[in-house]
């Protein structure tokens, strides 16, 4: 993979790789981590635009009072259930993979990500930490039932950044997981079957160039005194155009 050049690397798709690779290498199950894979670029965006929902509950409140933080709380109980199905999503990817980079970037941020899926079961499981309830025990601060510090979600004595930070954060992630992914997936098709690892590539090529002969096509189109149905005509090598003649 060293002798590939990165812009054909960039140009390919984790999916597309994947797939390529669960089918080269006839794992039982091909559709289930592609699947799983658009999900996780589904729900990153959904978080996106949870975490710009926080930030104008935050910015709306003008009293700290119960009515007016309830819906800031439920924005970010939204944000944290997204953060749990990528979560829960790329460890599905990974097991049913078995791939060493992917494996290890979820390992990387371990920490990062089990402090969202804690607080997630913390918003989800309320009420059992409430006075009286079976739960009430895990609360290293047992006042601390559900507060907002800044771009803090506290809890029992726990902080849990959901500010703009975080969303960076999990943007870095999902982008590290891709990448590994990718490179897992080209690595299992150089040992499976290289002849489909090149065809691969071979495609990917393709579209950058075509990307970018289109993109000059559309410079010159767009260039002052340039005939534009002129330069979008097809022209004929010289020599073809002669034998025309």
């Amino acid at each position: 993979m060293h002798d590939v050049p990165p812009f054909v690397i960039r140009a390919l798709e984790p999916s597309e790789a994947l797939q390529a690779a669960l089918v080269a290498t006839k794992r039982g199950q091909v559709f289930g981590p592609i699947i799983a894979l658009g999900a996780v670029e589904s729900y990153l965006e959904a978080a996106r635009r949870q975490q710009r929902r926080i930030e104008r509950a935050r910015s709306g409140l003008l009293r700290r009072t119960a009515a007016r933080t309830r819906p800031l709380f439920d924005e970010v109980h939204f944000y944290l259930i997204c953060w749990t199905r990528i979560v829960k999503l790329a460890r599905f990817i990974a097991r049913s993979t078995r791939f060493r980079r992917t494996g290890l970037v979820l390992r990387r941020y371990y920490a990062e990500l089990t402090e969202r899926l804690d607080g997630r079961d913390h918003l989800e499981h309320f009420e059992e930490r409430l006075p009286g309830g079976p739960r009430r025990h895990e609360l290293a601060v047992p006042g601390d039932l559900l507060n907002m510090t800044g771009r803090f979600l506290t809890y029992g004595g726990r902080r849990i950044d959901i500010g703009p930070t975080s969303v960076r954060l999990l943007r870095s992630v999902v982008a590290e997981f891709r990448t590994a992914l990718l490179f897992d997936s080209l690595e299992a098709l150089a040992d499976a079957e290289p002849s489909r690892l090149i065809a691969l590539l071979r495609r990917a090529g393709s579209r950058v160039q075509l990307a970018r002969v289109m993109r000059r096509v559309e410079k010159l189109m767009t260039e002052p005194g340039v005939d534009a149905k002129a330069a979008a005509k097809p022209r004929l090598p010289a020599d073809a155009a002669s034998a025309r003649r």
